[in-house]
């Protein structure tokens, strides 16, 4: 019997050491009716626990060396999070990175501060909302080269909206605008690498697959399922980029981190029991590690989905070479539809 992908996961790791040390410190409570140890002891015990279970989370390092030098990345998302993470690690390596952020005031200063922050690095802001096509089409012709794609931005609202293009919120922004991006990019990427971040959310997609008009989610809103729709769609998205023009494309799980904007939409309770279980997550820093791996290492296989620095085995339905290209050719009659209306 082969184990669930989940259970190979730093985070589970971690949550399985603490959540141990936390029941074995109670039953010893409960057996001889004293703490056995010293304040001192006690406080040892507790700094040992959590220094194992930091290391736990962290999972694995890829530390960069390339010099990217006369290389252009794009990063959409670098306003915060991994995304922001990726693009001062790529301006550090030397490349000149463009980010796609939400209001082109915006975009400059982030950009401005990016490039202080890596040493005087070349970081270019452009305004790119991806719950627009025109906007778009637009930041896509603002570019003349580019070697590596990390389509990174996301969003997680937690009731059901439209886009101007009359697209669900979240399907829209997190894959649709990437893949119109991608497509647009398309004759620059021919030797260069494109980069998905899905997630292991992935695995809750139902087994009917993606309901690509969303009429059940119309009515009853399941923002988690609907966010594991467009986290699979970006996972058949390079597989299929792969196959059928040759390009070097990844999608990947950047382990659970708690600090992005991701969270925004959440109430005052669920931010507070985030808090808790960033004890168990990944530092925005650990979680843009496989990013950088899929975007400039060798050992990343492209097509495949990784996690952990390292290739993982996504669901069944995801793997499913019928579902990708039925993707593929759904997202491209969607946008077409939405450019000629």
């Amino acid at each position: 019997m082969r184990l669930h992908p989940i259970f190979f996961e730093p985070e589970v790791h971690s949550s399985i050491f603490l959540l141990t040390n936390i029941i074995g410190s109670i039953f010893i409570r409960l057996i001889i009716h004293s703490w056995p140890l010293s304040l001192f002891w006690s406080i040892f015990y507790i700094i040992l626990i959590l220094l194992i279970n930091h290391a736990l989370a962290a999972g694995r390092y890829y530390l960069p060396i390339k010099n990217l030098r006369d290389q252009t990345v794009i990063v959409t998302g670098a306003a915060s999070g991994i995304g922001r993470v990726s693009a001062l690690s790529f301006a550090k390596l030397g490349a000149r990175v463009i980010i796609g952020i939400r209001g082109q005031e915006r975009a400059e200063k982030i950009a401005k501060q990016l490039s202080k922050e890596s040493n005087n690095g070349t970081v270019i802001g452009y305004d790119l909302d991806l719950s627009s096509l025109e906007n778009v089409k637009k930041f896509a012709e603002k570019i003349d080269h580019v070697d590596i794609l990390l389509n990174n931005a996301g969003t997680m609202p937690e009731t059901y909206s439209e886009t101007v293009d009359g697209i669900e919120q979240q399907f829209a922004t997190n894959y649709i605008g990437h893949f119109y991006l991608t497509q647009l990019l398309l004759p620059l990427l021919t030797n260069g690498r494109v980069v998905n971040v899905s997630s292991l959310v992935h695995h809750a997609v139902p087994s009917t697959g993606i309901d690509y008009s969303f009429s059940k989610l119309k009515n009853k809103y399941d923002h988690i399922q609907a966010y594991a729709f467009s986290k699979i769609a970006q996972i058949y998205h390079a597989s299929e980029l792969t196959r059928r023009y040759g390009i070097k494309a990844y999608s990947l799980h950047p382990g659970t981190v708690m600090n992005t904007n991701l969270n925004i939409h959440k109430s005052v309770m669920e931010r507070f029991i985030l808090l808790l279980l960033s004890a168990v997550g990944k530092t925005v820093e650990q979680g843009a590690m496989t990013s950088l791996y899929c975007a400039l290492s060798n050992d990343a296989k492209p097509g495949h989905f990784h996690s952990n620095c390292q290739v993982r085995r996504a669901s069944k339905l995801a793997l499913d070479a019928r579902r990708a290209e039925e993707c593929w050719n759904e997202s491209e009659k969607l946008i077409n539809e939405k450019i000629k209306s």
